[in-house]
């Protein structure tokens, strides 16, 4: 039968099977008697909305299998309307690859001698792909149980399932020397208990399968009946809608933006929030603790003591939260929920130094628009030189000229009054370029001013590289770098590990040549840097990027309704909403912290936002200024040292005298 949908594991298992417990033939027939009412309420338990024809039934059964387990085994192979096929296993055999069904089971049947052969069957079903501890669980004790034992042997199932998350269980027991088929469980939500632990065992049903003499009078013919009680309805489902405002304990690292506050006392954060949403539509209580912050940037392994899921493992939380993702040790150890956000682990940097402002002055143009105003200049005081030769206007030199065709390209005044029309219209001309040329560098120099310049921003590995930098992160980070490539042995060589992320955070500010292993969505909501004091490197340049979830305990039960309000949440929006509240509270520390620093007097905007212009914005001319200072000094120096040496030595004149001094 080639059927992968699994609806129904039966599996049947008897470390001592009956061949081995003295019993007479009186009381073999008695214990078989109570097979039609096992068919008759695993029907019963296993119906569903969904149901299929043709589901798959596999059967533990040894080769030396009793006729208990063989009557069980023909009950369900040869019903006639094959509900069920059935395959038969042996869980002391290791099981073949099953990777092929994907189809999670809906039902098990288990059968066993006494509560220490479970632990076999339920070792081989959970390593099958299809495990669902969601899925409703029948086991039923293949021998008759004294009133001592019964109590403990089915506490002793109910707690093992337990221990696996398994819930919906229903223990079958035959009733101490009757034919009467008990049915015994467990409500993990009844009367205020949390599904902490195993309280009452609740008698929910009773099956008698006995014959019915022949009654004339009463018009009843002779048959076999099943005589039944169902107390079931006297109590609430297992898994309830609502949880009484039981505990939701949850472990958490301080991770912003997913959880923001301290080790006392959590304020909010994307996923806070979410879990605020969850628990008040489940009428739960979310309780908090925190983790060390040392756990959470450690190497993950699967140490159920000390670990980073040790909590968890050990059961003393029921989730996980922190902007955790899965990886190859939580999908084998946790249950994760369905991931509701991204985030990308990337390499962040000090973000570039301004650039040096005494060049704001100079960067208005290029260098070739200033080598032609410059050129411009000098051939314009070279005619202004030749027109004032011809007209015999002023005995001037070239340096003055060339002082007056400066005045004109600035649109300052110059003193020349020339007599021909032809000049005055070139100077007519050439004040018109001053005006445009003045225009415009005063525009663009208001821009230049109040605009920050920065140096040239690293931003890929390779520039790193290249410039010299360091590279920390966390301690489990550093198997992402453990491959052949050049760039991954040279982090690895440079990579030291941080045990406080927010620490080496804020290492930024003072170390120029370090990248940081960081959550891109960390990063730009950490409390210990400023978001314009770092730059994380684009999403080309990710390490790698991946989806965050909630961990839980492994099967934990109440997964699914969680997973289903995630997802309702995700649709309807409030993650974006519950994101920009949480980076909000970062917003609004900026502010506070950047009110009370005012009074520093370093600041460069008002209180109004405008940009206030220092002596360091315009330092460029002051510069300027001195070195024309300075020249004209060496020069006037330099021309009575030349003078004195002319009268000196009677030195003839020559063009520089003529042309420049």
């Amino acid at each position: 039968m080639h059927v992968w949908a699994v609806s129904l594991l039966l599996t049947v298992v008897l470390h001592r099977t009956i061949g081995d417990i003295p019993m007479d033939e009186a009381e073999q027939e008695q214990l078989l008697s109570v097979v039609p009412c096992i068919k008759r309420l695993c029907e019963k338990y296993f119906r569903s909305e969904r149901a299929m024809k043709g589901s798959l039934a596999i059967i533990n059964i040894k080769p030396d299998a009793s006729a208990f387990q063989q009557h069980i085994l023909r009950s369900f192979n040869e019903d006639p309307r094959h509900d069920m096929g059935v395959m038969v296993k042996d869980a002391s055999r290791p099981h073949h690859n099953a990777s092929h069904v994907t189809e999670k089971a809906k039902n098990y049947l288990m059968l066993v001698a006494d509560s220490s052969a479970l632990a076999a069957p339920i070792r081989q079903l959970r390593r099958l792909p299809t495990w669902n501890p969601l899925a409703q669980v029948v086991v039923v004790f293949t021998a008759e149980l004294t009133p001592i034992v019964f109590e403990i042997e089915v506490r002793n199932v109910l707690q093992e399932l337990f221990d696996y998350s398994v819930l919906n269980v229903n223990v079958m027991v035959q009733r101490y020397n009757t034919s009467v088929l008990e049915v015994w469980t467990w409500f993990p939500y009844e009367s205020g208990s949390c599904a902490d632990n195993i309280e009452r065992l609740r008698l929910v049903d009773e099956c008698e399968y006995t014959f019915q003499e022949k009654e004339p009078e009463r018009n009843v013919r002779a048959a076999w009946v099943f005589r039944e009680r169902h107390y079931f309805s006297d109590y609430g489902p297992k898994i309830p809608k609502y949880y009484h405002y039981c505990p939701l304990k949850v472990s958490t690292s301080i991770w912003e933006p997913f959880v923001v506050g301290n080790a006392s006392h959590i304020e909010k954060g994307l996923e806070v929030l979410m879990l605020d949403a969850i628990t008040a539509r489940m009428r739960l209580v979310p309780v908090f603790s925190v983790i060390e912050s040392a756990l959470t940037t450690a190497r993950i392994t699967a140490d159920n003591q000390t670990g980073l899921y040790a909590d968890v493992l050990q059961r003393r939380t029921d989730l996980m939260i922190g902007g955790l993702h899965e990886n190859p040790i939580s999908r084998r150890l946790l249950s994760a929920t369905i991931p509701y956000y991204q985030d990308d682990l990337t390499w962040c940097v000090p973000t570039a130094r301004h650039a040096p402002k005494w060049l704001n002055v100079f960067i208005i143009f290029n260098v070739w628009t200033w080598l032609i105003a410059i050129g411009i200049i000098f051939a314009a005081a070279g005619l202004l030189f030749r027109f004032n030769y011809v007209e015999q206007l002023y005995r001037v030199n070239y340096t003055w000229m060339l002082l007056q065709s400066l005045a004109f390209s600035l649109s300052v005044y110059a003193h020349y009054w020339p007599r021909r029309v032809s000049i005055r219209l070139f100077l007519i001309g050439y004040m018109f370029y001053g005006l445009h040329w003045n225009a415009a560098y005063h525009s663009f120099l208001i821009s230049v001013l109040t605009r920050p310049r920065h140096e040239p921003q690293i931003a890929t590995i390779q520039q790193a590289i290249g410039a010299g930098f360091g590279f920390a992160g966390a301690e489990n980070t550093m198997g992402h770098f453990d491959k052949p490539d050049a760039v991954s042995r040279h982090i690895a060589a440079h990579y030291r590990v941080c045990k406080n992320l927010d620490e080496c955070l804020g290492r930024l500010r003072k170390e120029r040549t370090v990248a940081i292993a960081m959550s891109r969505a960390h990063s730009s909501n950490s409390r210990a840097i400023g978001e314009a004091e770092l730059y994380c490197f684009p999403k080309a340049e990710n390490i790698y990027t991946y989806s965050v979830s909630m961990l839980a305990k492994k099967d934990f039960h109440l997964l699914p309704k969680i997973n289903e309000l995630i997802r309702r949440i995700s649709e309807s929006g409030l993650l974006g909403k519950w994101q920009k509240e949480s980076e909000k509270i970062r917003i609004d520390q900026d502010e506070d912290e950047g009110a009370s620093g005012a009074g520093g007097g370093g600041g460069e905007r008002s209180g109004e936002g405008q940009t206030i212009l220092r002596l360091d914005h315009i330092e460029g001319a002051f510069l300027l200024g001195a070195a024309g200072l300075i020249l004209a000094l060496i020069s006037f120096i330099c021309e009575v040292l030349y003078y004195r040496a002319k009268r000196r030595y009677r030195w003839r004149d020559n063009l520089a005298d003529r042309y420049l001094l």
